[in-house]
C-alpha cells in the first residue's frame, strides 16, 4: 500500500460559493413596486395617445366614448401586473391598444417579458408579430395627418390644434421632427424589447448552465473521491487477504495434523481441536472482513438488518460461543447472558457488543492468565446494552485506580497488567509471557471509540480489586 490517504474534498472546492440570495418578500416588494409605476406612467401615456383620436376628443372635449375608452384603459393597464407570470395577458392587451390607436407601449412590455421567459418558439412567434404591430402603427401614424399623431404634442405651437383636422399645418421642419420622432420611438422600443430581453434570456440561460455544470462537477469530483476510496479498500482488502489468510489456512493445517497425531493424549487433542476451531472461525470472519473492506458495509448505516442477509459470526448471537471458545483453553468464565431483540439491533450495534466482550475476554487471558472472569451481558431494545467484564486485578494493578492508567495512555508496549502477576491453573509461561507483551492498548481504546460512537458510557478501570470492563449503551427501537 501507498500508506497516502486519498483525497479530501473540500465543500467549497466542489462549487463555487452561491451567492447570497434577496430574501423573497424583497423581491415581491420591487416587483409590485415597477408594476404600480408602469401602470401608472402607461396609463398617462396611453390617455394622451387617446387624445389625437377624433373619436375621443373634439375641439379639446373629451366625448361620451372617449371616456368609456379612458375607463377601459385601467382594466387593460391592470395586466401590467401579470407580466411575469402571465406574460401574454399584457401582449395581447397591448397589440389591442396598437391596433386601436397605435399605442403599443403595453405590448412592448408584454413583449419584452416573452422574449425573457417563455420558451424559444413562443419568443419568436411574439417578436415576429409585435415587430410587424409596431411597424404597421409606426407608418400609419407617418402617413396621417399630423393632428392625429400623438407627438405632434411636443411640437404643435397650440395644443388645441390636436384633433382638428382644419388647423392649419405646421411648418416643414416641425413636421420633420414629428416623423423622426415617431420612428425613433419605434425603433428604440424594439431595441429595448427586443435586444435587452434577449441579453437577459441569454444571461439567465448561462446561469442556469453554470449551476447545472456546478452541479455535475459536483458530482464529478464526489464519484472520484468514490473510486478512490474503492480502489483503497481494494488495496487493504487484497493486503488482508494476501497476509492473514495463508497464515491462518497454515495453523489449521498443522492443527488438525496434531489433533490427529495426539489421539493418545486428551488433552493435546482437545487443545489441538480448539485451535484448529479457531484457525477456521478466524478464517471465516477474515472473509466477512475482506468482503465488508471491499463494499464498504463494515460500518452499515441501515438502523435494521436485512432479513434476507445471513447471520455474521460477529454477532451477539455467537457470544456464547465465544465464551466456549475461551472456556476451551481453560479460562474460568462465569457467565450471565440475557439478549432479547437481536433483530431489532442495528448492525453497529449488534458488532460493537460482540467485540466489546472479545476484546475483554482477549484482555483477560493476555493479561490475567488463568483468573477467573466474570461476564453479565444484557440487552433489550427497552434498556438498551450492558456489558460488564471483571476479573480478579493483581496487587500491582490494584494500586493503580484511576482508569487511565490501564488504558493506552500506559504507553506502547507497556501492558496493563504486570507480566509477573500471579497466575492460577496451569499454564506455559513462555507463551503467557509473550502473548502479554503483544498489544499496545488499542483494545482499550477501540471500545472507547465503539461506545462514543453509539452515545454510550464506558467504564475501565479497577474497582473493589477487579479490574472491571463496564459499558452502557442507549435503548434502540423495537422492530415492528
Amino acid at each position: 500500500m501507498s500508506g497516502q490517504p486519498f483525497p479530501q474534498q473540500r465543500p467549497e472546492n466542489l462549487a463555487r460559493p452561491r451567492r447570497r440570495r434577496v430574501p423573497q418578500w424583497v423581491r415581491i416588494a420591487v416587483s409590485i413596486v415597477i408594476g404600480v409605476i408602469l401602470f401608472l406612467f402607461g396609463l398617462f401615456t396611453s390617455v394622451m395617445a387617446l387624445t389625437s383620436n377624433t373619436w375621443a376628443f373634439a375641439d379639446g372635449i373629451i366625448s361620451n366614448t372617449g371616456m368609456l375608452a379612458v375607463l377601459l384603459l385601467v382594466p387593460v393597464w391592470g395586466t401590467v401586473f401579470l407580466r411575469h407570470k402571465w406574460p401574454w395577458a399584457p401582449f395581447i392587451a397591448g397589440a389591442l391598444l396598437t391596433i386601436g390607436w397605435g399605442d403599443a407601449l403595453l405590448l412592448l412590455i408584454g413583449l419584452f417579458h416573452l422574449v425573457i421567459r417563455a420558451s424559444k418558439r413562443q419568443a419568436i412567434v411574439a417578436s415576429a408579430v409585435a415587430s410587424v404591430l409596431v411597424i404597421a402603427s409606426t407608418v400609419r401614424m407617418c402617413l396621417s395627418p399630423v393632428q392625429l399623431n400623438p407627438f405632434a404634442i411636443m411640437f404643435l405651437p397650440d395644443p388645441e390644434q390636436m384633433t382638428n383636422l382644419d388647423a392649419p399645418a405646421p411648418p416643414a421642419d416641425a413636421l420633420l421632427a414629428i416623423t423622426l420622432v415617431t420612428i425613433a420611438a419605434a425603433i428604440i422600443g424594439l431595441g429595448i424589447s427586443l435586444g435587452v430581453g434577449s441579453l437577459l434570456r441569454r444571461t439567465k440561460r448561462m446561469k442556469a448552465v453554470e449551476t447545472i455544470a456546478a452541479r455535475e462537477t459536483q458530482r464529478n469530483d464526489s464519484l472520484s473521491a468514490q473510486i478512490a476510496r474503492q480502489s483503497e479498500r481494494e488495496l487493504l482488502a487484497r493486503e488482508l487477504h494476501d497476509t492473514l489468510s495463508h497464515r491462518l489456512s497454515v495453523i489449521s493445517l498443522h492443527s488438525g495434523a496434531l489433533e490427529v497425531g495426539g489421539k493418545d493424549d486428551p488433552g493435546v487433542a482437545s487443545t489441538a481441536s480448539a485451535l484448529r476451531q479457531e484457525a477456521h472461525a478466524s478464517l471465516e470472519d477474515l472473509r466477512h472482513l475482506v468482503g465488508g473492506v471491499r463494499e464498504g458495509t463494515l460500518a452499515n448505516p441501515s438502523p435494521l438488518k436485512e432479513a434476507s442477509t445471513p447471520p455474521s459470526l460477529t454477532s451477539m448471537r455467537s457470544i456464547p460461543q465465544l465464551v466456549a471458545s475461551v472456556q476451551s483453553t481453560g479460562t474460568i468464565i462465569r457467565p450471565s447472558i440475557i439478549i432479547q431483540d437481536v433483530e431489532s439491533a442495528s448492525t453497529v450495534l449488534d458488532r460493537a457488543v460482540y467485540r466489546i466482550v472479545q476484546e475483554s475476554l482477549t484482555n483477560a487471558m493476555k493479561h490475567a492468565p488463568g483468573a477467573p472472569v466474570t461476564l453479565g451481558v444484557t440487552v433489550s431494545a427497552d434498556l438498551g446494552a450492558r456489558v460488564v467484564i471483571a476479573n480478579p486485578a493483581p496487587p500491582t494493578a490494584q494500586r493503580l485506580q484511576h482508569p487511565r492508567s490501564i488504558s493506552a495512555e500506559a504507553g506502547p508496549g507497556i501492558p496493563p497488567y504486570p507480566t509477573s502477576a500471579p497466575r492460577v491453573g496451569p499454564t506455559n509461561p513462555g507463551a503467557q509471557q509473550s502473548l502479554s507483551s503483544t498489544g499496545a492498548g488499542a483494545g482499550l481504546v477501540g471500545i472507547r471509540e465503539r461506545v462514543a460512537m453509539l452515545d454510550g458510557e464506558v467504564f475501565i478501570g479497577v474497582r473493589d480489586g477487579s479490574f472491571v470492563v463496564e459499558v452502557t449503551l442507549p435503548p434502540f427501537e423495537r422492530q415492528g
